[in-house]
Formats: structure tokens, sequence, C-alpha cells
């Protein structure tokens, strides 16, 4: 979906399939993480523009496992 690079400017995440860019310096403090609400627009961007999802999913817990006599 997007890497997360550094340049003399701050973070940056790189959109993998097109030159568009998020800058974590450009997002306002008061709303939260910078980072997060940069992550969460390139979520956005990728979803929008490619098609594309997230591609963690939860994993389901698995049952207890019981002891053996």
């Amino acid at each position: 979906m997007y890497t997360i690079s550094k340049d003399v400017g701050g973070i940056v995440l790189i959109c993998h399939d097109c030159p568009h860019i998020e800058r974590v310096n450009g997002f306002s403090e008061t709303l939260g993480s910078r980072r997060t609400q940069a992550a969460w627009a390139m979520k956005v961007h990728s979803r929008d523009k490619h098609g594309a999802d997230s591609v963690l999913r939860a994993i389901p817990k698995k049952p207890a496992m019981r002891s053996q006599p």
C-alpha cells in the first residue's frame, strides 16, 4: 500500500502504485497523532484511487487447548 520514509521535511508516506505522498507534518496535532492521520489519509487514497483495502485482517481466536489425560 505505502512505504514510510524520512526526508529533510520529516516523515513521508509514499504510495506504492503512484507518485502520491502524505507528509506527516501536514496534519494538525490538535486532531491526534499526525502519523495516524497521515496513514488514514493514505489508506483512503489507496481505496479511492486504486481500489485497494488494508491487507490486515483480524486473526480469529483459537479455541482454548485442553490438556488430555
